[in-house]
C-alpha cells in the first residue's frame, strides 16, 4: 500500500492492498489472497518478482488464468557475483526483464522511447516548504537496508560539513526511526540540513527530489525514486554492482560512485556480508563526493 502513490494516476491500472502482516500473512493468506484475486475476473497473471509468494500465487490460481513469469537471470548474477572468475559485464535491466514479461503476454511494448512522466501535484503547503529555500539545494539519502550498500555514515556526517560550509540547502530522506533519530541529529549540528524523514508523503519526496539540483544515494529505494525526476543522481556503490540491473533507469548523467576491486561485486543485493572484514569499497574520501555533488 505505501507505494499505491506511484501507481494509482496510471489511466486503467488499478491497485489491490495486500497486507502480508495480517490478512495475507504465510500460506494460509496467500490462499485467502489467490480467492480475493480470482473474484475479479483477470485474463492472466504476470508474476514480476518469481519468488516463493508468488510461487505460491500461481499455485493457488491452477488452470484459471494463463501465467507469465519474469526470468531475473540468476544463473548470470550469479557469474558476476563469485569470488572467482568474475564475468563482469552489464546484465539486462530489469524494469526490460518486467517489460520482457509483458511482451511475452502480448502488450505491445517498448521502453526505448520511455521517459520518467512521474505524475505528482505541488500543494500549497509544499510549495510553500520549497519557497523556503532558495539557491543550491541537494538531496541526500544515506540510508540503505543493508551494511554494504551504505556508504560509512561518518563520511557521510563530513560530506553534510563540507556542503554546510559552502551554504547549501540539504535535504535528507529514508529511513525509520532510528535513521529519522541520525537525521534529526544532522539536522541540530547544522543550520542547512533539514530532515525529511517522516514529514511529507511518497509523491511530495519525489516532487522535492525533482526540486532538488542533485541527490547523493545508495544503491537503495531512493535511487529509483529519484530516477523519475530530472534530478541528477550520484549513486554511492559498495558490495552491489550497477551491472547487475539495478541501475538507476534511463538516467544516462548519472555519476557512479565506485572502486574497481577484485571482490565487487560480492551480492546481488547487498545482503551478503563483507568476506573481507573490511569493506574497502568504502574507502572513497567525502571530499571527492562533495566536490562531485557541488559543481
Amino acid at each position: 500500500p505505501f507505494y499505491r502513490q506511484l501507481f494509482e494516476n496510471i489511466d486503467r491500472v488499478f491497485c489491490y492492498d495486500v497486507d502480508l502482516k495480517n490478512d495475507h500473512k504465510g500460506f494460509a493468506g496467500l490462499k485467502k489472497l489467490a480467492k480475493e484475486l480470482s473474484e475479479k475476473d483477470f485474463c492472466c497473471f504476470l508474476d514480476l518478482h518469481n519468488v516463493l509468494r508468488t510461487k505460491l500465487l500461481r499455485f493457488f490460481f491452477g488452470g484459471k488464468l494463463r501465467k507469465f513469469v519474469i526470468d531475473k537471470g540468476r544463473k548470470e548474477k550469479k557469474s558476476l557475483t563469485r569470488k572467482k572468475h568474475k564475468n563482469l559485464r552489464p546484465l539486462k535491466h530489469t524494469a526490460q526483464r518486467y517489460a520482457d514479461v509483458f511482451i511475452e503476454a502480448g502488450f505491445n511494448l517498448s521502453l526505448n522511447e520511455y521517459s520518467s512522466n512521474f505524475k505528482y501535484k505541488i500543494s500549497s503547503e509544499l510549495n510553500q516548504f520549497l519557497n523556503k529555500f532558495q539557491g543550491k539545494k541537494i538531496a541526500i539519502a544515506p540510508f540503505a537496508a543493508h551494511e554494504t550498500k551504505q556508504y560509512p555514515l561518518e563520511k557521510t556526517n563530513e560530506i553534510l560539513k563540507i556542503l554546510d560550509d559552502a551554504q547549501v540547502h540539504i535535504f535528507i530522506f529514508g529511513g525509520g526511526q532510528k535513521e529519522k533519530e541520525i537525521a534529526e541529529n544532522w539536522q541540530s549540528k547544522y543550520k542547512n540540513v533539514t530532515s525529511l524523514i517522516g514529514k511529507f508523503s511518497l509523491s511530495d519526496e519525489i516532487a522535492i527530489i525533482d526540486n532538488c539540483d542533485k541527490i547523493f544515494t545508495m544503491d537503495s529505494g531512493n535511487m529509483h525514486l529519484a530516477s523519475l525526476t530530472k534530478t541528477q543522481i550520484v549513486s554511492f556503490w559498495g558490495g552491489t554492482h550497477p551491472y547487475l540491473g539495478f541501475a538507476p533507469f534511463k538516467k544516462d548523467d548519472t555519476v557512479y560512485v565506485q572502486k574497481d576491486l577484485f571482490c565487487r561485486p560480492c551480492s546481488v543485493f547487498g545482503n551478503k556480508k563483507c568476506y573481507r572484514d573490511k569493506m574497502y569499497c568504502a574507502e572513497i574520501e567525502p571530499i571527492e563526493i562533495a566536490e562531485i555533488l557541488l559543481n
